[in-house]
Parts: structure tokens; C-alpha cells; sequence
């Protein structure tokens, strides 16, 4: 009897159960053989990343957008540099020379590019010297009649007209390009020279001695 009890087997635990030797891949083939009809159980979920939409900033807009300011910058820079050339130019300041004259086109004689002094016209130093001449300021009304015809001359393109030129240079100019308003412009030089530098008396003899010279000059630079 005792030996029977050890050589039997020791119970078994119904809680316990016998671990079964098998293949977890053929148990879960098996499982999905089993469930093929609702496929998601076997495969694996699928992430969709959904797009942002709205709030987003276009970065092919702001591209395109720069690219038309800078050229929009070039052609307008471009614009500039030709307007200011032209404006500049030679030619141009001749042409405004002659619109700016006060005498007629027929009367406008070029023969080369000279200096004119823009900062004011032969018809603004004669006002002048009218206002200084009703005031008995004989010199400085003859002063004024002589920038005049010195402008006159300039407007055609005889002389340069350069605040500070002496009449000595001024005078050599005229007698090269207008012999024949040589000596009537020598004399009302030197009316100026003698009333302003030599201090000599002016009245208005004198003035008007000037402005019959000044008719000469202009009269001349017409042969």
C-alpha cells in the first residue's frame, strides 16, 4: 500500500493549468483566419495627419511680392538716373537758356555753350536800376544796367556770365566772338569800372550815357 502511494502521481491543482507548447504566430493566424471579416483586428491602425487649414502664411506670395517690389525698385531707380541725366545735359540747359530769354528767338544768337548765372535775370537787375535810379542812386543803378547787358550777352551765347568776372576778361570774350560790339561795350565797361572801383561821380548823365551804349552792344551782336 505504501508503495503504491509513492509511486503514484502528486494531484493536480484544477486551478492550475499546463502551459500548451505552441507557436504564437500560428495561434494568431489561426485568429485571423477567424475574424477576416472585420480586417482591422490584424492590421495596424492608420495615422492621418490632417492638413492645417486657414491662419497659415502663404511663403510663395511673400516670395513672388518681393520679387515685384525689387524690380518695381530697379526700373524706378533706373527712371531717375535718366531724368536727371538728361537734365543736366548740355543741350537741355541751352534749350532752357533760350526759353528763359526775354527776347524774341530771332534774336537769340548761340555760338558755343557758356555760363549763365540763374539766380536772376536781366529783366530783374534794369527793375533794379530803375528803382535805384528814381532814388538818385546814380551808381547803383549803373551797376545794375551793367549785369544786365553782361546777362543779355550770356542769353546769347556770347559770353560767360560768372559772378566776380572782371570786365577785362569779359571784354576780351565779346571782342573774340563780336568784334563789332567791341568798342561800344569797352566804353560802357569803362563807365562801370570808374563809377564802381574808380568811385568817379555818376548822375544822371552818366546813366544815361550807359543805357545809349548798351543799345550799341546789342545793336552790334546782331552783325
Amino acid at each position: 500500500m505504501n508503495r503504491w502511494l509513492l509511486a503514484a502521481p502528486d494531484p493536480v491543482d484544477p486551478g492550475v493549468l499546463d502551459t500548451v507548447a505552441q507557436n504564437p504566430d500560428d495561434v494568431r493566424e489561426q485568429a485571423c483566419r477567424i475574424v477576416e471579416a472585420t480586417p482591422s483586428v490584424c492590421s495596424p491602425p492608420t495615422t492621418t495627419i490632417a492638413k492645417p487649414s486657414g491662419g497659415g502664411v502663404d511663403l510663395s506670395f511673400l516670395g513672388v511680392l518681393f520679387w515685384v517690389l525689387l524690380i518695381l525698385g530697379v526700373v524706378l531707380l533706373l527712371y531717375a538716373v535718366m531724368r536727371a541725366f538728361d537734365r543736366w545735359s548740355p543741350r537741355t540747359r541751352r534749350a532752357r537758356a533760350k526759353r528763359s530769354s526775354s527776347h524774341d528767338e530771332d534774336d537769340e544768337i548761340e555760338t558755343g555753350f557758356v555760363q549763365i548765372d540763374r539766380s536772376r535775370e536781366p529783366t530783374d537787375w534794369r527793375s533794379e536800376a530803375e528803382t535805384h535810379r528814381r532814388a538818385g542812386r546814380f551808381r547803383e543803378a549803373l551797376r545794375c544796367r551793367y549785369r544786365a547787358l553782361v546777362g543779355d550777352l550770356a542769353r546769347r551765347g556770347l559770353i560767360d556770365e560768372i559772378p566776380g568776372r572782371t570786365t577785362g576778361e569779359e571784354r576780351a570774350q565779346l571782342r573774340d566772338v563780336r568784334p563789332a560790339a567791341g568798342a561800344p561795350f569797352d566804353a560802357a565797361a569803362d563807365l562801370f569800372d570808374d563809377a564802381w572801383y574808380g568811385h568817379a561821380a555818376v548822375d544822371a548823365a552818366a546813366d544815361d550815357r550807359f543805357q545809349a551804349l548798351e543799345r550799341e552792344v546789342l545793336a552790334g551782336v546782331q552783325r
